[in-house]
Order: C-alpha cells, then sequence, then structure tokens
C-alpha cells in the first residue's frame, strides 16, 4: 500500500466559473406578504424576526429581517438583536441604486429588499439556537468593544482597532479612512479573510504544540487532535465579527484546510478557493456582484496563483513580498477603479509594510487583551499604540503616494482586466506570450474611458436620486455641470453629499479632472449639496444673486448654500453672478441666461438675473438653455407657475431637449411652457418610489401629447443626449428593460 498521502482532485477554474454564473445568472425574487408594497409611496408595517448579523456603521444599524418567506433588508437607529421579533415601519424598497456611467447595477440584488425604518417596535424574541448563537456573539462583540476603548488611547486609533479585531467601522474618522485607502490598506480596518487565517493559524499551531508537548504527544497525531478545536475558535470568531463575506470565504477555506489535516490529506488552495465560491454562490447568489466578494477572491486568487520561489534569504523574501503584493495591485486595480473610480499604487508599499503589522501584530495582541478581560489591557493598549504609529506612517506614506481617480465604466473590460492579470500573476517563465498579455492589458485599459465622440456635443442627465444634475461635456473636452443633486434630509454633511458620487463617477469615467464652470439653477439642497463631494476642481459656479436674507446660523453644519459657496471660493472657485442672454460661447456651444429676471420697483434701471424677492425660490431659478450645431438643449430648475409664464413672456423659443421643471411636479409644466417649447425629448429627473409622488401622471401626459418622448431619471437611470458634428442628435437610456 502506497504510504503517499492522497490529494484531493483540482476543480478547474473554467468549471467553477460555469458553476458559479449558473448559479447566480437568475436569482429568484420571493414575494412579499399581503398589504406591504415596493417602491411606491405608501407606509409599511414589516413584522419580522432579526436574523443573522447585526450590522453598525455610519449609517445606523443593518440587519435582515427574516419576514415569511421573505428577506428584508433593515437600517434603523435604534439597537438591534439577532432573535428580536419586531414591527418595523417605513418604506420597502427594491434595492436598484443609482444607474449610470460607472454605477455598479444593484438590480442582481433584487430578491431581498430594503426598509429604512421610521419606528421600531419590539415583540417578543426568538428563543432557536441560531438565534442564541447570535445573541452571545453580538454580546461579545459588545463586550469587546467596551474593552477597548477602556483600555485608553489615541480615540482614532481605537475606533480603527475596533475596525480591525470586531468590524465595527461606526466611529472610525473620515480622515483616517482617506489616509488608508491612499495607501491601500482600507481593507484591514474590517475583519477580512486574513484576519481568520491568522486567528485560525495561531490558534492551531498553539494547540498542535500544546498536544505535542502533552504526556500523549508521542502517542496520538497533533494535528487531528489541534484542527476541531481551532476550527471552532475561527467559526466563533467569524460569528463575533458578524460573519461578514470574505471572513465566510476564509472560514470554508480554513475548513477545508483543518479537516484535510486532521484526515493527513494535502489540499491545493485554488480547490479550497473554489469550493468556498460555490458555497457562498449556492447560499447568495447575488454575492457574485458584491464587491468586497470580488476583491477577496481576486485578491486570494493572485495570492494561490503566484509561482513558487525556489530562492532563499532576506532579500528574497522581500523581493518576493514586493511583487506579490504589487500582483495583488494589479488584479485587483480594475475592482477598485470599477466600484471606487480609485487606483491606489500606494498598496505595494502599504500591503507590504503596514498591513502585516495590524494584522500580525496588533490584532493579536487586541484579541488576546480582550479574552484577559481587565488583566489583559496593557496588551490591547499597546495594541492600541501599534495603530496610532501605523496611521502616522500611513499619512506619510499617503504623501507620495495619492490615489489615482481611475474609473473603468464596463463591466465586461474590468472582467477582462482581472483575467488577464490573474494568467500574468501565474506565469513563472517570461515568454513572449507574456508580452503579449502585457500589450492586451494596456488595451484594455485604453478601454476603461468613455470620452465623448469626436467633435460632439454629449449632456448626461445623471441619475441622483431625488434631484438634478446634468453633466455637459464639450467638444473642446472641457466639462460643465448643471446642478449637482443632493439629499437633503440626511443626517450629516458626507451622508447629504452622497449623490454627488455619482457626479464623481462619471467624471472619472468619462475622463474629467476638471469642471471649468458649474451653474446652480437655485439654493435647494436637492440641487447644490453633491458639490460637497466632488474631488476634482471647479473654476467657476455660477448662480443669480439672491435677496439679502438673515444672517448664517451659528450652528451652520456646512451643509448651507452660503457654507459650501465659501469652501469652494477657499478652493479657489470664482462665483459669478452671469449676465442676461448669451453668457458664454465656447467651443461651437452658445450659453444663454433666460432668468430669473428682476427690476427694481422704483423702474429705476434694467433688467437683469437677479431673484425678485417676491418670488418663491423655485420661480428663481437659473434658467439656461445650450445651443449646438442647430439643436437646443433648456434647464429650467425647479420653475413653477409664475416663473414658467416669465419664461414663455421673454420668449424661450423651441428646444429640442427640455429639463422638466420641478421634477414633473404638478404645480409646474404649465400648457403654456410645452406649447412654447414643444420638445422631442422631455427629461423628467426625480427619484424612485420618491415621497413626492413625482412626475405627476398628468404632467407625463401634457408632454407626450406635445410629441415629447418622456424620459426620466427614476426608470431610465443616466440618459444620454448626443449632438453630433453634423447636428444629429441621438438618445441613450441607461436602463433598457
Amino acid at each position: 500500500m502506497s504510504t503517499t498521502p492522497r490529494r484531493f482532485g483540482p476543480l478547474p477554474t473554467a468549471i467553477l466559473l460555469a458553476i458559479a454564473i449558473a448559479v447566480l445568472w437568475s436569482p429568484a425574487r420571493p414575494a412579499l406578504p399581503p398589504g406591504i408594497g415596493v417602491d411606491d409611496r405608501v407606509e409599511d408595517r414589516v413584522v419580522g424576526t432579526v436574523t443573522g448579523p447585526v450590522t453598525t456603521t455610519a449609517r445606523g444599524t443593518g440587519a435582515v429581517l427574516e419576514v415569511d418567506d421573505a428577506e428584508v433588508w433593515l437600517w434603523t437607529d435604534r439597537a438591534l438583536a439577532p432573535g428580536e421579533r419586531i414591527a418595523a415601519r417605513g418604506l420597502v424598497r427594491t434595492p436598484r441604486g443609482l444607474a449610470g456611467p460607472a454605477m455598479p447595477d444593484r438590480r442582481a440584488d433584487a430578491h431581498r429588499y430594503e426598509l429604512s425604518a421610521t419606528h421600531v417596535e419590539r415583540l417578543g424574541e426568538d428563543g432557536g439556537l441560531g438565534a442564541r448563537a447570535w445573541r452571545w456573539a453580538a454580546a461579545t462583540q459588545a463586550r469587546w468593544s467596551r474593552r477597548i476603548e477602556a483600555a485608553g488611547g489615541e480615540p482614532a486609533a481605537r475606533a480603527a482597532l475596533r475596525g480591525i479585531v470586531i468590524g465595527d467601522r461606526s466611529d472610525i474618522p473620515p480622515a483616517l479612512d482617506e489616509r488608508w485607502r491612499a495607501v491601500g490598506i482600507y481593507h484591514v480596518l474590517s475583519v477580512s479573510g486574513l484576519h481568520l487565517a491568522v486567528v485560525a493559524g495561531l490558534a492551531y499551531a498553539l494547540l498542535r504544540r500544546l498536544v505535542a508537548a502533552s504526556p500523549w504527544g508521542g502517542r496520538v497525531r497533533p494535528a487531528r487532535w489541534a484542527a476541531p478545536p481551532a476550527l471552532a475558535i475561527a467559526l466563533a470568531y467569524t460569528l463575533v465579527t458578524g460573519a461578514q463575506l470574505a471572513t465566510v470565504r476564509a472560514l470554508i477555506v480554513v475548513a477545508i484546510v483543518l479537516v484535510a489535516a486532521m484526515l493527513d490529506r494535502p489540499v491545493r488552495l485554488l480547490d479550497a478557493l473554489g469550493a468556498a465560491a460555490i458555497a457562498i454562490l449556492a447560499w447568495h447568489p447575488g454575492e457574485l456582484f458584491d464587491p468586497s466578494f470580488q476583491l477577496s477572491f481576486t485578491a486570494a486568487l493572485t495570492l494561490a496563483l503566484r509561482p513558487p520561489s525556489t530562492r532563499r534569504g532576506l532579500r528574497a523574501h522581500l523581493v518576493r513580498g514586493l511583487a506579490t503584493s504589487a500582483w495583488v495591485t494589479i488584479t485587483t486595480a480594475p475592482l477598485t477603479a470599477y466600484h471606487f473610480q480609485q487606483v491606489t499604487p500606494g498598496g505595494v508599499v502599504g500591503n507590504l509594510v503596514l498591513a502585516p503589522l495590524l494584522e500580525l501584530v496588533a490584532l493579536p495582541l487586541a484579541l488576546a487583551g480582550t479574552a484577559l478581560g481587565e488583566l489583559g489591557a496593557p496588551l490591547v493598549r499597546g495594541a492600541t499604540w501599534i495603530v496610532a504609529q501605523l496611521d502616522h506612517g500611513a499619512a506619510l506614506l499617503a504623501l507620495g503616494t495619492p490615489v489615482g481617480r481611475v474609473a473603468v465604466a464596463s463591466a465586461l473590460v474590468a472582467a477582462i482586466l482581472v483575467a488577464l492579470g490573474l494568467v500574468l500573476a501565474a506565469r513563472a517563465r517570461r515568454t513572449r506570450l507574456d508580452l503579449a498579455l502585457w500589450i492586451a492589458l494596456c488595451v484594455a485599459w485604453s478601454f476603461a474611458r468613455v470620452p465623448a465622440p469626436d467633435g460632439a456635443l454629449r449632456v448626461t442627465f445623471l441619475d441622483v436620486g431625488q434631484g438634478d444634475a446634468a453633466l455637459v461635456e464639450l467638444p473642446d473636452g472641457s466639462a460643465w455641470l448643471i446642478d449637482a443633486g443632493g439629499h437633503a434630509s440626511a443626517r450629516d454633511l458626507r451622508a447629504a453629499s452622497a449623490p454627488g458620487q455619482a457626479i464623481a463617477r462619471t467624471l472619472a469615467a468619462y475622463g474629467h479632472d476638471r469642471i471649468e464652470l458649474a451653474i446652480l439653477s437655485h439654493p435647494h439642497p436637492d440641487h447644490y449639496l453633491g458639490l460637497a463631494a466632488l474631488p476634482v476642481p471647479i473654476g467657476e459656479l455660477w448662480a443669480a444673486p439672491e435677496p439679502e436674507r438673515e444672517p448664517a446660523a451659528a450652528d451652520d453644519d456646512g451643509r448651507s448654500f452660503r457654507s459650501l459657496a465659501a469652501q469652494l471660493a477657499a478652493r479657489g472657485t470664482r462665483l459669478v453672478h452671469p449676465p442676461l442672454g448669451l453668457a458664454r460661447r465656447q467651443a461651437g456651444v452658445e450659453l444663454r441666461v433666460w432668468g430669473p429676471r428682476y427690476r427694481p420697483a422704483d423702474g429705476g434701471g434694467e433688467e437683469h438675473c437677479a431673484a425678485d424677492p417676491v418670488r418663491g425660490v423655485n420661480d428663481n431659478s437659473l434658467v439656461v438653455t445650450i445651443h449646438y450645431r442647430g439643436r437646443t438643449l433648456l434647464f429650467t430648475g425647479d420653475l413653477e407657475a409664475e416663473g414658467e409664464e416669465l419664461l414663455v413672456a421673454a420668449n424661450v423659443p423651441r428646444v429640442d431637449v427640455v429639463k422638466v421643471p420641478h421634477h414633473g411636479s404638478p404645480t409646474s409644466s404649465s400648457e403654456s411652457l410645452v406649447a412654447a417649447t414643444r420638445p422631442a425629448l422631455a427629461v423628467i429627473s426625480c427619484g424612485r418610489g420618491n415621497t413626492f409622488g413625482f412626475p405627476a401622471a398628468a404632467v407625463v401626459a401634457r408632454w407626450r401629447e406635445a410629441g415629447a418622448d418622456v424620459a426620466r431619471t427614476d426608470t431610465d437611470g443616466a440618459i444620454t443626449v448626443i449632438i453630433d458634428a453634423a447636428g444629429n442628435l441621438a438618445v441613450d437610456r441607461f436602463v433598457v428593460e
């Protein structure tokens, strides 16, 4: 009988990919119980049980609410505990997300609904074994969090350590977040697969040594006795840290490796990764489109595919580590460019120097300290000090490795880039084939950005939720922006300006690193707050002069237009009050201002562009037209009936495209405006299932009766209008049902 240990049979990557795609392709959307509507304006009362892990973020507390045979992802401001039976009130939504250039499509998650609860009522508690296990995990996580806080140290370092140890990222400062992104170690701020591998590996090694040193060490196989408790520790840590996707993937791999060690059966890392992918996708097919799934498996595949090195010594070890870190950066860069519009070259050094110290030193110290309770406080304090020092190092490294704003607009291009990177990373010998692969990689990256056709004017009405934003790209490559979206009811500036991220993604995908001109129709939050999230400089900001108002409140949190305008001015943006009439001519494009119009009550002075104090803010919207090659586009802001009458009285011309006033409100789109403009295309910018009920059915019908094709960002996603050098007009909808 052969004594050579058998190996688990390999599972070819092509077969794994085919199985994954087959499992994933058509996720079912379960029916909700009677009385619960989706994507409407009616508040729902959803009764269910909180299952699985509870996630704490800056947005609030999130968890899966099991409702009969369906699952609803619940967001709330109150604390939740696994196993609670609750009644939540709010609007149930399908999580499509925003739809536009370089915005990953979330429709694959349609098998799970979302509910942002306005009220939560506790009804009871589930006493099942699973619920008790999750409650133990939540209580343990809370206890460890308190011990980290009690140990002391820099607040930012404590917040980061909680993210590293237990996955709680709720208090991580934005500045630390940005620094760690710049140096490519942002992934360490949550419990990654490597965290679990470190915990399981250290536990297994320690237990194995203890068994070998015991009186029975010479009569038993240490691996057989060390593997089961090490696996139990890995499972417990996975539960305590919230069973994040990367941790679950690592748990499956760790389980396969430990079981193989128990049975004396070597296993290839590639096979273990393949089995983990099949298990996760069979359980939750939509995870294939999750950024953490893609990044986690791509990084792990890169490490598994790297050919072994025959060289020894410290220098060889450092060179190999640097090369491996570089390959991980290359293979994951298309995914970060697609999902986040960022590439972090600093990750090559950050993952080689900073990440190992965090995961191999700070993490074990903190875990040991939290497990020992009060006696372990010095260990936790030491881990916090290490995190603080590494954060200072990250700040210095970030100075020389800024985040690259690079976007990949196509999922197919991103997949091709990842595949080419993995093939190159796996090559042991360099031949002419490698040169061909490198050329193919460079060519594929050239398709990452989507410039406008030569000599064309491209206008993209972006999906920014309940708000307005339009990107205008001139034939000379310049970029203008008309409004910028914004969340008026958000709790802080970061959340309020989130729609601006859709603009930033589009700018990166289309290859713009500057906005030459931004036009604000009027100072309502759903039109200007997105400016706060734009990472590119803005040359000029146009707005109509406002009447004198009360001084800014002392508690202004930075969300007022006055505050935001001051911040932009401090960064070099010129604040301009444009004149009526032809205000700019550039690259064959004419920009004309039509309103608001104001003449002093005493009759003195000429009519000029300024807000009239007797009219409301909406009717004082800055209205402009853009004219190119015989075609005209009209941007109306949030005009209502009075402002529309003044616009018609000013002899607004017939246009080809109109941005429908006030998101399709019934107080706008008067018959006189529709008759005067008679567009071929009417674009309505509004949010899916918005609480206002926009657009009004009568408004949509009025534009259609006038011969206009009506496009809506809530159903069509981003809408792109291209006028070529010959004056031909083409319209493209991002979402095609």
